[in-house]
């Protein structure tokens, strides 16, 4: 059986003498498992917000040749109720946490689409570190001298060297809203001999990427930002008025993205939904892609255990001023 038959994805280390006989020393094995655990996950939720807070397990194969965790295409059976890995062979589970059949994960959910959801996780991270690698960062959540594709709804956005990545507006959004150190357990096990790829199956065809040792600064965060509060000064219930960039509008979700000194934060009007301040948000900047503008709202610190503890902040908005002379481009909308 091909290799594209049994997996979906995987990610693996490879390198001259640094990974030998696909063995990693038991300290960097388990910070490249808990780290492809924490990026999956990230990403599973994002194609589907009702897991946020669901735990379950995910079993990786380790295989030799290089140190590869590979996600297996029976990833449905091995999800299933009973929670019982039968399969024979190194397999890992990242985490202890109650089986998904006990808070009914996946059980309605059918084999393609557990696949599917798997796949576009992989995926996504992949579009991440394509960006991250063209742009030299995971930071810069504004652009300037954007392309638009009407034709295949892509945007093209331009780094320092003034070369232009062709971007789906999907991962665009997923890039904006990315932790700064998502990757960093992964990356930090980089060296001059050891790189990091990441890799998925689809429709016959083996699609990659890599991270090597000149990529590694792009995506190691020594300290990781999200450990600590952001922006402590802005305290919970505090009045602001706010300048920054509208990078996306959710009608689903009724939320706006809003950048913020680095950051994108999460914004929800007060009262009615976000299309009420359309005509104000989705108009473009003739040589921006995002309009700068100054939000007035609340800080909001509710963390989903109902205490006033979020490291995030969100804003309780009540009006938006646009404060530059406007060109209009194509919606940011959803």
């Amino acid at each position: 059986m091909d290799k594209e038959e049994k997996y979906i994805g995987y990610l693996r280390y490879y390198g001259e003498s640094s990974v030998k006989d696909g063995l990693l020393d038991m300290r960097k094995s388990a910070e490249a498992l808990v780290g492809f655990d924490e990026i999956l996950r990230y990403f599973l939720v994002r194609e589907d917000p009702s897991l946020f807070g669901v735990e379950f397990e995910i079993p990786v194969r380790i295989r030799k040749g290089s140190w590869e965790a590979a996600i297996p295409v029976i990833i449905d059976k091995l999800l299933s109720p009973s929670g019982i890995l039968t399969t024979a062979g190194s397999v890992y589970l990242l985490t202890t946490a109650k089986k998904a059949a006990e808070v009914g994960l996946f059980n309605t959910a059918t084999a393609k689409d557990i696949k599917a959801a798997f796949r576009a996780a992989i995926k996504s991270a992949q579009w991440i570190i394509k960006i991250g690698s063209h742009l030299g960062t995971l930071t810069k959540k504004r652009f300037e001298n954007v392309k638009m594709d009407g034709g295949t709804q892509e945007i093209q956005i331009p780094n320092r060297q003034g070369e232009f990545l062709a971007v789906p507006k999907k991962y665009l959004d997923l890039y904006l809203g990315c932790p700064g150190g998502l990757f960093s357990k992964n990356a930090e096990i980089i060296e001059s001999e050891r790189s990091l790829e990441i890799g998925v199956f689809e429709n016959g065809e083996e699609k990659k990427v890599n991270i090597t040792e000149k990529e590694k600064a792009i995506f190691y965060r020594k300290n990781e930002e999200d450990e600590n509060i952001l922006f402590p000064e802005l305290e919970h219930g505090q009045n602001v008025e706010l300048k920054g960039g509208i990078t996306r509008g959710n009608e689903r979700t009724n939320t706006l993205g809003f950048e913020y000194k680095g950051h994108i934060l999460t914004c929800k009007p007060l009262n009615g939904h976000i299309v009420n301040f359309k005509n104000e948000i989705i108009s473009q900047l003739e040589d921006h892609f995002f309009p700068l503008i100054k939000i007035i709202g609340t800080i909001d610190r509710t963390d989903e255990n109902h205490l006033f503890k979020e490291k995030r902040p969100q804003i309780i908005f009540s009006d938006i001023i646009p404060l530059e002379k406007i060109k209009k481009k194509p919606s940011l909308f959803d």
